[in-house]
């Protein structure tokens, strides 16, 4: 039976981490109602927020978020600061290029609408639980994101309303930086999602790479329900018994001849 949700899980390796978040321009801008983005907006490396302290992490609506991507935006070079509920909501299809969040409240980024967002450099720190929830129908794909102190990078909502008539969901991820991650991606097989990651430096897999002078490691991962585990257990063991008594059948033989 396979599961409802495959989660592909990403140790951590130390507490301690920050993320390199670049030097805004200006002061913080509280705005005191969402803003909302049409077309390509470049806003350079100014910092925005809505004014109020999270104190709630349940999901609260577009009303407190602190943009609003209509269908087809594109959003490049800002700084989400800390005080704010909601940070970016794609109603459709869109484009984040250099986004920064200072510390993520309930979601960094919702996708809400059908269709294909790119999140394109950029990256997030202090999320208590995910960066990106993938609400609506389409590919999320995340390349060269750095994600610092998170419970997920990636969710495809499980429980969302006509779910299945928003499925399967697909998320791409590249070239990520992990540090202190406890779950990369979680996507739900029930409902035929899919998950690709490559070149994505985390923690607990096989080839080794430099950053900042701390260790990470290459991963290169392939998604498999807990059934496919279980199966391929099963193979391996029943090898090893077959190995076992073509051995015991060998040496039986080469004690008779002794």
């Amino acid at each position: 039976m396979h599961s409802s949700a495959i989660i592909l899980g990403l140790i951590g390796i130390a507490s301690a981490q920050t993320l390199n978040i670049p030097s805004r321009v200006g002061s913080i801008v509280s705005l005191p109602s969402p803003s909302v983005i049409t077309g390509s907006v470049d806003l350079g490396n100014r910092e925005y927020d809505r004014g109020r302290a999270c104190d709630n992490d349940d999901d609260t609506g577009d009303e407190n978020a602190v943009f609003i991507l209509q269908d087809g935006a594109s959003l490049s070079n800002v700084i989400i600061g800390k005080d704010q509920l909601e940070g970016i909501h794609c109603k459709g299809s869109c484009t984040l290029t250099n986004v920064w969040f200072r510390d993520v409240c309930e979601d960094a980024i919702s996708i809400l609408g059908t269709g294909n967002a790119l999140i394109k450099g950029g990256g997030a720190q202090e999320a208590k639980d995910k960066v990106v929830q993938h609400n609506g129908q389409g590919t999320v794909t995340i390349d060269g994101f750095t994600v610092v102190n998170a419970g997920k990078l990636y969710r495809s909502c499980g429980n969302c309303s006509n779910n299945k008539s928003k499925s399967p969901r697909k998320v791409v991820v590249k070239n990520v930086k992990a540090k202190n991650v406890s779950t990369l991606v979680g996507i739900n097989s029930n409902y035929g999602d899919t998950s690709s990651v490559s070149n994505t430096c985390g923690s607990s897999v096989s080839h080794v790479c430099q950053e900042d002078n701390l260790l990470f490691r290459l991963a290169e991962f392939n998604l498999v329900s807990k059934e496919e585990e279980e199966e391929e257990e099963e193979e391996e063991k029943e090898e090893e018994e077959e190995e076992e008594g073509i051995w015991g059948e060998l040496m039986g033989k080469q004690i008779g001849k002794a």
